[in-house]
């Protein structure tokens, strides 16, 4: 009964630990994703600014 329940406590830690490390892993992709296009965003605007300062 005791490797019976190391066991399922293994798979329980396991399937934890997996599905933590995945959403984790997709928290940094949209933060990832969503900070260079607020980079990118930023920076068109200012071109922008610049080329109608000019004018």
């Amino acid at each position: 009964m005791a490797i019976m329940s190391q066991l399922f406590w293994g798979v329980t830690v396991g399937a934890l630990s997996a599905a933590f490390s995945t959403l984790a892993k997709g928290l940094a992709l949209i933060l990832g994703v969503g900070g260079v296009g607020w980079y990118s965003l930023r920076r068109r605007r200012e071109k922008r600014a610049r080329i109608e300062r000019k004018n």
